[in-house]
Order: structure tokens, then C-alpha cells, then sequence
């Protein structure tokens, strides 16, 4: 089983946001760097089993709210469309990320 974290801690922009997409799940040059672009970019992507941790969620800035919601509507969406894919939220102290691809 392949996981994977995102770890949202220390984003202030949707510019590092998408950062963080288009590093972690090496997205193509041809990213659009919106939720759309980055739903085309993995609905079909996961083969095997993959557990995705979302972390630190809700450390982003209050400005980015809106973006928050539609992150975790499109990683629900995902594990609902994908069999292969779980999605956990954790925004727990006591994570460890160690044992995890990041």
C-alpha cells in the first residue's frame, strides 16, 4: 500500500498550495494550478492502494477557507469515485510523517 501525506502546514498562498500538489504528486508542466486541472490530473491516477493524509488542514490562514473546503470536497470526491484511494484528515500534534512518502 502506498501513502502519502500533504502537509498543509506553512501554506499561505494558493501559489504554495498548488505548490505542494504539482511537487507531491509530480503533476505534468501542464497543471492548471486549479482544483479542476488537479481533479483531471489524478482521478485516474491511483492503481493501487493508496492511503492520502491530508495534515494540518486547518492551519491554512482564514483567507483560505474556501480553498480548504473545495481540498477536502475534491480528496473526498476522489476516494469516493476511486476504489484504489482512502483519504485520512489528520490535524493531530502527535502525526508522525517519518514512515510516510512525503
Amino acid at each position: 500500500m502506498k501513502k502519502i501525506i500533504l502537509d498543509f502546514s506553512g501554506i499561505k498562498t494558493l501559489y504554495e498550495l498548488h505548490d505542494l500538489f504539482e511537487n507531491t504528486f509530480s503533476l505534468p508542466d501542464y497543471y492548471g494550478r486549479n482544483m479542476d486541472a488537479l481533479w483531471d490530473c489524478l482521478h485516474c491516477s491511483f492503481e493501487e492502494e493508496t492511503t492520502i493524509y491530508l495534515k494540518n488542514i486547518s492551519a491554512l490562514p482564514d483567507e483560505m477557507h474556501e480553498a480548504e473546503d473545495a481540498v477536502i470536497e475534491l480528496f473526498r470526491d476522489l476516494e469516493t469515485e476511486n476504489n484504489e484511494v482512502n483519504i485520512v484528515i489528520d490535524d493531530s500534534d502527535s502525526f508522525n510523517t517519518s514512515d510516510y512518502i512525503v
